[in-house]
């Protein structure tokens, strides 16, 4: 049994009618979740925390912070609607210090794209900085299937109305992993990244992750985002990063 067809069963113990499952399926979008999952036999596909493996030229010193890397040749990208690259790494850096103030997307975290067989270096905070990183462990990956929420900007919020009351539980069944690879954006205030994306100017999520600010009690939804265009040209250096704090 495939993750969509895992998806369809859950549904269907849901009480969610056949008819209604069929609209829903075509709303539904495939992401990779990538948790610590210490008793699971899936790879390991990245790692949560830690010290960045980066190339010379790219300078860091603990700020913003590293929150994950994904190995994409580790996990099933080629599943995904989006198109992230087939092998090298993937590098998700945050502001993990205090929530923004600044309304919508920003360059307050960033994306690096390290391909396969460039040399890099381990990367060590400065001792001013050493808050902002946490202790690493691997992340183990696996593909699922999700559905937007009541809150998700999609065309059909139709269906999205109707089958959201079956879900309510799969939802909380299905929870963000540390990082969570396409899908749809999970909304607090807005949704930073309405599907589909309509023109170039738009903005599609790349990964999400939920932290702990280190400064304050708050937590965040973190989206790192990306332009079609830059995506489809692998220009990760132009993602921009928006984040939604909550209690």
């Amino acid at each position: 049994m495939n993750a969509l067809d895992e998806y369809s069963e859950a549904a269907r113990r849901h009480g969610v009618p056949e008819e209604l499952l069929g609209r829903a399926l075509r709303l539904a979008r495939p992401r990779i979740e990538l948790r610590a999952m210490e008793d699971s036999d899936a790879p390991v596909g990245g790692q949560y925390g830690g010290h960045p493996e980066l190339p010379p030229d790219v300078e860091w010193d603990g700020f913003p912070g590293f929150v994950a890397s994904v190995d994409c040749a580790a996990v099933p990208v080629g599943e995904l609607d989006i198109p992230l690259p087939k092998d090298g790494r993937l590098l998700f850096f945050a502001n993990n210090s205090e929530p923004s103030h600044v309304p919508g997307p920003t360059k307050e975290g960033g994306v690096v794209y390290v391909p396969a067989g460039t040399v890099t270096t381990e990367c060590v905070p400065s001792e001013e900085n050493a808050s902002y990183t946490c202790e690493a462990y691997p992340l183990r990956g696996r593909l699922d299937w999700f559905m937007p929420d009541s809150n998700n900007e999609v065309a059909d919020q139709e269906t999205v109305r109707l089958i959201h009351p079956y879900l309510r539980d799969h939802v909380d069944e299905t929870l963000n992993g540390e990082l969570t690879l396409g899908g749809y954006a999970s909304v607090i205030h807005g949704d930073p990244a309405p599907w589909p994306a309509a023109d170039d100017e738009a903005l599609i999520l790349l990964a999400h992750a939920d932290y702990t600010f280190v400064d304050t009690p708050l937590s965040c939804a973190a989206s790192w985002l990306i332009h079609p265009r830059d995506l489809a040209e692998g220009n990760f250096g132009n993602a921009l990063f928006h984040v939604q704090a909550y209690m």
